[in-house]
């Protein structure tokens, strides 16, 4: 947060107090957005968001488009942009149904159809990449918690990522690998998609400056109906470790499979899958001890915790990585609407690029910082290393960060 404070003082509103104020425009249906409330001025701040609320990818789209609501009504409720006479945000939502297609043809739709200050989505990287060429085409910015390495590349100027990268999640990985075995020879298997192949190429690569071997490598088209042949070859490969680079479906169905042929070795899921609350639900006791890489976790810091409490009561779980990223990312937003002092994505750009938030909402992310490179980068991002204890996801690694010790199984 820069030194004004104009959005995340604590006397806009307490950080328990804000929960219960219900404003807040928010713009819904799939393909229909419209402004609510009839009050002329200030205007609000048109935001797109672009998730999958069908398809493949609905849950998680859908638990992306609560936190959104979430996240508006928070700002809102601190009474808005400040420099902008409070002007609130109003929450354009587009349902880009798991497909690559109708993602840029909504991106597009939104950007022409209404004056959007910025945009936030789309969860899966292979759907954020075509929003993100839109949106620099527009150049209307476009703030991700999308994990390809690609997005920072290409000479985009209108992209931000404030979380951890693809390549760093492989990092960290393999650095945890060593926590919970000795000689780990890992088997590393992954869904043949943007997220997939960025993180997996990372992991290969990274693998020997780690001191870990890797004994099989082995691409799979997500949303497959049986594991066994994939596990199977997991078995023969002699691999202690695995590591998966998978959704949840997917992953899930890993597990199951493992179970049945009798496979016991540690596993971590990385990111996608292994980290949202609905894998615990479909494996109960099977999740226990399996470690994952998020960019970003509900127990990082108090402002996450008391956001995850607020997103519980509502819908009955803790929020994911990636939603509760999502939250982040709109106060990061807000703050620039802040700075900039107009809504011109022009000015809201040029406003993230110039960012420096280092607490409050804004800076909710591991390591509590957020500052751009000219790739749109956070230099200050790095994964948390997160493991399943007791039916929560705890964060465990790196050690100066971790909540509880890593759990050997």
């Amino acid at each position: 947060m820069s030194s004004s404070g104009r959005v995340f003082s604590k006397g806009d509103c307490s950080r328990r107090a804000f929960f219960k104020i219900a404003g807040g425009a928010v713009t819904t249906g799939a393909f229909a957005a419209s402004a609510i409330g009839s009050r002329a001025e200030p205007a609000a701040i048109n935001i797109g968001a672009l998730y999958p609320t069908t398809g493949n990818f609905a849950q998680f789209g859908q638990d992306c488009v609560n936190a959104a609501k979430l996240a508006v009504q928070m700002v809102n409720g601190r009474g808005g942009i400040k420099s902008l006479g409070g002007a609130k945000l109003n929450l354009v939502l587009s349902d880009v149904q798991s497909d690559t297609t109708v993602t840029r043809t909504e991106t597009e739709r939104l950007i022409n159809r209404y004056s959007l200050s910025a945009i936030h989505g789309c969860y899966a990287s292979a759907l954020t990449l075509i929003a993100s060429e839109v949106a620099e085409r527009h150049k209307v910015p476009l703030l991700t918690g999308s994990s390809t390495d690609q997005l920072n590349r290409g000479g985009r100027k209108y992209t931000f990522t404030p979380f951890s990268r693809a390549s760093q999640f492989a990092k960290a990985q393999l650095q945890m690998a060593k926590l919970v075995g000795s000689e780990p020879k890992v088997a590393v298997v992954f869904e043949n998609t943007a997220f997939g192949t960025s993180t997996s190429s990372g992991l290969r690569e990274q693998a020997p400056g780690e001191g870990v071997e890797v004994v099989m490598f082995e691409p799979y088209s997500s949303g497959f109906a049986d594991a066994g042949p994939l596990v199977n070859k997991i078995k023969a490969s002699g691999a202690n470790m695995l590591f998966a680079v998978s959704y949840l479906n997917d992953l899930i169905l890993i597990v199951r499979t493992m179970k049945q042929v009798g496979l016991r070795i540690p596993l971590n899921g990385g990111s996608g899958g292994s980290v949202h609350p609905d894998f615990y639900k479909n494996t109960g006791a099977d999740a226990e001890g399996l470690l994952g890489v998020a960019h970003w976790n509900h127990d990082i810091d108090t402002y996450a915790k008391e956001v995850s409490a607020e997103y519980q009561k509502q819908y009955g779980k803790f929020i994911f990585e990636y939603a509760g990223g999502l939250v982040a990312q709109t106060f990061l937003i807000a703050e620039a609407l802040e700075q900039a002092a107009s809504p011109d994505p022009q000015k809201v750009r040029d406003a993230l690029a110039a960012i420096d938030a280092t607490k409050g909402n804004a800076a909710m992310c591991p390591g509590g910082r957020v500052k751009f490179n000219e790739t749109g980068r956070n230099i200050y991002a790095h994964p948390v290393g997160v493991q399943w204890q007791k039916g929560d996801l705890v964060s465990v690694f790196p050690k100066e960060e971790a909540k509880a010790p890593i759990v050997k199984s």
